[in-house]
């Protein structure tokens, strides 16, 4: 289809020639392969807002709480969004097997190009670059992997682990994880970061060393910014360096946590849930590809942080406490019903803002209806029943 063909620019005098090379020199964007690329070691520093995102939106790793942020900041400037179809089961799902297609997502307005991607699908860069615009920025969240392990069996109880018919079935599925698992696109536990990150099948059956350094050097090529759980606030804080974006734009509540479940439900989520002594490095023997790509991305992080200038340490503390502020306010003050406003004074990092109920009732939405209204806003097509 037309929107799936390769954006190319001409440019047919020296007069453009010579501007692109001035703006290259002042801008330090180079050129990897066919796009153009901002070098991953920094933030870039310009102060135009950026408006087309794709994030990787991988499963059990805040993806619900950084998409969160992008769906609110796309939703009030009237950004387009990349949409599975409207007949999947989950609004929030492209494909949880493959990466985009002209089949799995639907084409943009008429007259419209793309703004932001932030839905589950499996990352291929040209793929992703068929859709996107060549100035995208390219974000993915990781997170420690037994964590994640433990998170997808309270969200997903996968049926291939919980109908093992024994008292304990993690522990003996973590005793042969091959024995039970199926086939890797399928399989919530089987290096799942690394399959939703576009590692080629072939490493997940070799293993083999060369293979994947390659695969982790393309994308230390093509990522700008590897979000990490475990540094969530000193990596959004770096988001909204990259992105240019206003304090208030980033600030989120934590979505889809089995802490904020009620107590019933961590009851019956409980059942059938035992770890024994020693699960911890059984998983990691399984899940070696996700502890490389995890270590990694860490490393990656840390020396993004590395680089910024001395106050990101003092932006990182503000950060935490206007978050932790408008968290409380959101969750036990702001009302549809109630006029209460949280006013946010100035400081270095801020101009001054408000917090009301209509800020509050996005951060807290549920993706899929925040899916659904976005849906209709673009498409006029109402939720299905």
């Amino acid at each position: 289809m037309a929107y799936f063909r390769t954006r190319y620019l001409r440019r047919n005098s020296l007069v453009l020639l010579t501007i692109l090379v001035a703006f290259l020199l002042v801008t330090d964007v180079y050129f990897t392969y066919t796009y153009t690329h901002v070098a991953p070691d920094s933030i870039l520093n310009t102060h135009v807002p950026r408006h087309h995102i794709a994030y990787v939106k991988v499963h059990k790793a805040a993806s619900s709480t950084i998409q969160n942020i992008l769906l609110r900041y796309g939703y009030v400037r009237n950004m387009i969004f990349v949409l599975g179809r409207n007949a999947n089961v989950y609004p929030n799902v492209i494909s949880i097997t493959e990466s985009v297609t002209e089949y799995n997502i639907e084409p943009p307005p008429v007259n419209k190009t793309f703004d932001i991607l932030c839905s589950h699908v499996i990352y291929n860069r040209a793929s992703f670059r068929a859709i996107m615009p060549r100035d995208t920025i390219y974000l993915a969240s990781v997170r420690e992997p037994f964590e994640i392990f433990i998170s997808t069996l309270h969200y997903f109880r996968p049926p291939y682990i919980f109908d093992i018919n024994v008292t304990d079935p993690i522990s003996v599925y973590l005793e042969n994880p091959s024995k039970y698992e199926p086939m890797v696109k399928n399989s919530l536990t089987n290096n799942r970061m690394a399959f939703e990150l576009g590692f080629p099948l072939h490493l997940f059956h070799s293993r083999n060393w060369t293979g994947i350094q390659n695969y982790l050097e393309k994308l230390d090529r093509e990522m700008d910014l590897i979000l990490v759980v475990e540094l969530l606030e000193e990596s959004v804080v770096l988001l909204k360096r990259l992105l240019n974006w206003k304090l208030q734009d980033v600030l989120y509540v934590p979505k889809n946590t089995f802490k904020a479940l009620r107590n019933e439900t961590k009851a019956l989520l409980n059942k059938k849930f035992h770890l024994i002594k020693g699960a911890k490095e059984k998983y990691r023997a399984w899940a070696d590809l996700d502890y490389i790509l995890y270590d990694f991305a860490v490393k990656r992080l840390q020396r993004q942080i590395r680089g910024q200038d001395p106050n990101f340490e003092v932006e990182v503390k503000h950060y935490k406490i206007v978050r932790k502020k408008v968290e409380d306010f959101c969750l036990n003050e702001s009302k549809p019903y109630r006029r209460a406003r949280l006013v946010i004074p100035p400081s270095v990092w801020n101009e001054e803002f408000v917090v009301d109920s209509v800020m509050c009732s996005q951060m807290i939405l549920r993706e899929a209806y925040f899916i659904q209204e976005i849906r209709y806003k673009q498409y006029g097509i109402l939720p299905k029943e």
